[in-house]
């Protein structure tokens, strides 16, 4: 039987398993017996059951797809500040171009990132309890702390979430980069993934689907040194013209990876970032030369596709979130432009308007015209005859209810407290008159934020150093070197090379509660109130007060209390240790007091020889 044949086959046989007729329920409603019916993936397909495979994988979103795009586009466009329609920017006294709207969405949005993300994750590595074990742990934790900062992990944290915020997922992708000989790590637009809609992302931040297809974008010359063996479909694609840009599809499984543009697979290959067994040659005694087997060496028990997945708001239905901080607070930003829109028509009412009477002002419809722009601009109205009562009348609006802005102030506070930013806002504040009352509200908020996403984003850092470590298992072959700033604000280098992994596992995490917001300006008071009660040394008081080098800074407090005259010498000897200084300023302090105190008493017996008491 052809390949169109059997394919045309499993096809029939799909549309007649996703008959209702055909399925059974059990008590609960979930459909029981098979599903959709769909080719496993193996490297050793041919191309075109790869390009039948992936084109039903492509139908399986597409059907689902509009669905979540509608909020998407939604979340984006009040985020933007986007709340109208183009029939609502025409209606009634609404600009074309600028529609009033006070957009809390974006402010709430914008004051929620940096409060969740303000902190960086801190990762924690632990090995066996062998010396070698344990500095292995403390280099690769090192080694964590630097790609940290090299690939700046705070920030794709920001926008991880962001677009968690706005398109109900966020996706963050590990590689790596032959350029710059070491591992990345690129932030995802959810848009541009292909999921399957039945899949969903787990506690670990882990998609539990079989597939993820990724559109991507590349010109066609670079395309062409990637995949040489398809150069000549990539140039009759783009008509010879190298410089366009083409959009072909990458396809990963946890097994396989391969590319697809159109009707073309470009290439394919079993996941890259896994080892397999490895031989090497052992030279015996005698030097003779054998083959010996090196079982795989990765961190991951099992081959993974290399996404990680940020979702909160999740059911375990869809890969995606259900709803959104942005969603629930659509009608909230609604009622937020009518109120304000409402006083803005208001006020510009009760700024007055002319009625003037032609008849009895004499004025014909033009000269009235004129007239009352005059008087807008400060001039004044000539009525030739009569009562100028009757003539020309000012109308003005009366104010609005006390209602409409206790309103507009409550669903502004209600729409902050479901981001959990009110207490982050100067309007939050403003009722609390204490600076312990502002912190304690500002607390709630931090509280609030670190109890739920922060969570999340901690598991979302961890599974993000645990693919660090696989992929400097599979990639170190030569040492890499690292550099971070130590305890005392001096640098530390770290070399890691993937061999020194052999034979030892290691567990990596996030230390609990190291993303979790805290206030500065609570930590610094809490540090010196402890202080202050001799339950905090100096060393760790001016660590929390952020000092640039906080043992420094404690041994001159510790000079100042215990001999001030040393902290202003110009010129100090290094070598000898601070405490024999000390001890030695103390000793000289010591006997310059006993000769003072000879001298004075010399003094006293030459002025009373005979020993006699002197009278009070």
């Amino acid at each position: 039987m052809a390949i169109k044949d059997v394919f045309s086959a499993l096809s029939s046989g799909y549309n007649s398993l996703t008959n209702p007729t055909n399925k059974v329920r059990d008590e609960k409603g979930q459909e029981q017996g098979a599903a959709d019916l769909v080719e496993e993936l193996k490297l050793s397909m041919p191309d075109d059951e790869l390009l039948s495979l992936s084109k039903e994988w492509r139908k399986a979103w597409n059907s689902y797809q509009p669905e979540i795009n509608k909020k998407r586009e939604e979340n984006e466009k009040y985020w933007l500040g986007q709340h109208y329609s183009n029939a609502e920017k025409t209606a009634g006294e609404m600009s074309n171009s600028r529609p009033y709207a006070d957009n809390i969405i974006f402010e709430a949005l914008e004051t929620f990132l940096p409060i969740a993300t303000q902190r960086n994750p801190d990762p924690m590595v632990v090995s066996d309890d062998t010396d070698e074990g344990k500095e292995l742990a403390e280099n690769t934790r090192k080694m964590l702390i630097y790609h940290s900062d090299r690939l700046r992990v705070k920030l794709r944290l920001k926008r991880v979430t962001r677009f968690w915020a706005l398109y109900l997922l966020g996706v963050a992708k590990i590689g790596w980069s032959t350029d710059e000989n070491d591992l990345t790590v690129s932030v995802i637009r959810p848009q541009n993934l292909i999921l399957d809609p039945d899949a969903e992302i787990n506690d670990d931040m882990e998609y539990t689907g079989e597939y993820i297809g990724e559109f991507k974008e590349e010109k066609a010359s670079s395309l062409i040194r990637r995949f040489p063996d398809k150069k000549k479909e990539i140039e009759d694609e783009v008509k010879g013209k190298m410089g366009t840009k083409v959009k072909y599809i990458e396809w990963w499984t946890d097994d396989y990876l391969f590319w697809t543009m159109k009707e073309v697979v470009l290439d394919k290959r079993e996941n890259p970032h896994w080892n397999e067994e490895e031989t090497r040659i052992v030279v015996d005694e005698m030097g003779n030369e054998t083959e010996e087997m090196l079982p795989a060496m990765n961190h991951f028990s099992v081959k993974k596709k290399p996404y990680v997945f940020l979702s909160v708001y999740n059911l375990g239905i869809h890969p995606n979130d259900e709803t959104s901080l942005i969603g629930q607070n659509l009608s909230n930003q609604d009622i937020v432009n009518t109120k304000q829109m409402q006083i803005l028509k208001n006020t510009n009412g009760m700024n007055g308007g002319w009625v003037i009477s032609g008849e009895r002002s004499g004025l014909t419809r033009e000269q009235a015209t004129q007239a009352i722009e005059a008087a807008r601009k400060g001039g004044g109205l000539y009525i030739e005859s009569g009562n100028p009562n009757e003539a020309a009348v000012r109308m003005t609006g009366s104010g609005l209810p006390a209602d409409v802005f206790n309103q507009l102030a409550d669903t502004r506070n209600e729409l902050r407290n479901i981001f959990g930013t009110r207490g982050s806002t100067p309007q939050g504040t403003t009722s609390e008159q204490t600076v312990r009352g502002k912190i304690i509200i500002r607390e709630q908020d931090s509280s609030r934020i670190g109890g739920g996403v922060s969570e999340y984003l901690e598991q979302f850092a961890d599974q993000l150093y645990n693919w660090m470590v696989q992929m400097m298992m599979v990639y170190y072959d030569d040492e890499h070197v690292g550099a971070i700033l130590g305890s005392e604000k001096a640098m530390q280098h770290v070399a890691i090379q993937r061999d020194m992994f052999r034979g030892r596992k290691i567990t990596v995490s996030v230390k609990p509660g190291s993303l979790i917001p805290k206030d500065p300006l609570t930590e610094a008071n809490q540090a010196i109130d402890l202080a202050g009660a001799g339950l905090l040394d100096p060393i760790s008081m001016f660590e929390a007060l952020d000092h640039p080098n906080p043992r420094e800074a404690a041994q001159k407090l510790f000079l100042w209390k215990a001999a001030p005259e040393l902290l202003f010498e110009q010129e100090q000897d290094e070598a000898v240790p601070i405490g024999q200084r000390v001890m030695q300023s103390q000793q000289n302090r010591a006997i310059e007091e006993a000769g003072t105190q000879m001298a004075l008493n010399q003094e006293l017996a030459a002025q009373n020889p005979e020993g006699e008491v002197p009278k009070k």
